[in-house]
């Protein structure tokens, strides 16, 4: 099954799949990724930012998942806990 989200009347995106973050983040291969994203799930202040409604599709927050990366370099959010 392929699913493609495309936005309309100008609207951006907020979720998207392993692909569509790898196309954002040029350099970031498969392998961090799907490592980061148990990181995601594993840590309270993200986890909502990674959904699985099957066990092959995963939807990803982009907003979430740059805090994530901003937390990951930092070791804390600029963004305090929603």
């Amino acid at each position: 099954m392929k699913i493609k989200y495309v936005p309309t009347d100008n609207i951006r995106a907020m979720w998207g799949n392993k692909e569509a973050i790898l196309r954002r983040y040029e350099g970031l291969n498969i392998y961090t990724l799907n490592r980061w994203i148990s990181e995601m799930r594993e840590n309270k202040q993200f986890r909502d930012g990674v959904i699985n409604p099957t066990h092959k599709l995963v939807w990803i927050n982009f907003e979430l998942f740059q805090d994530f990366l901003y937390w990951k370099q930092h070791g804390y959010s600029r963004i305090k806990v929603k």
